[in-house]
């Protein structure tokens, strides 16, 4: 049986400044940064207390520039957040441009939602389903 996802996978153009970004600003671990067999920079990052990595992919901007506009800005990344209001105010004030303010989400009754521009301009969802 299927437990949990054990990876999910980021598209950067820039792994170190994506590994910054998530570590320095978010919060995440760094699991891994390695080559793999093919000699390719290999990134995974981690939340604290969460099974699940994510891996750093990297890409050239041409490509980006294709997955953006096939799939959209918000289909980077969308992360879970105990507190919504602390977390956004505690990014805010680690100079994070909060585009869309805490609240309520449309799309599941009793969840909230908050919208982040990531340090290569980016959007991330942040999400908070338990109140």
């Amino acid at each position: 049986m299927i437990t949990n996802p054990r990876l999910a996978v980021l598209y950067v153009t820039d792994q170190t400044a994506s590994v910054e970004f998530l570590t320095g600003i978010l919060g995440c671990e760094l699991v891994a940064d390695t080559l793999d067999a093919q000699g390719r920079r290999w990134v995974e990052v981690r939340f604290p207390g969460a099974r699940t990595c994510v891996a750093l992919a990297a890409v050239e901007p041409e490509v980006m520039e294709v997955l953006e506009a096939r799939a959209g800005r918000m289909t980077h990344g969308w992360f879970d957040c105990d507190d919504l209001d602390a977390t956004s105010a505690d990014l805010r004030g680690k100079g994070v441009e909060i585009t869309v303010e805490p609240q309520a989400a449309p799309w599941r009754e009793g969840a909230r939602w908050a919208q982040i521009r990531g340090h290569d301009g980016r959007l991330y969802g942040l999400t908070e389903t338990h109140r």
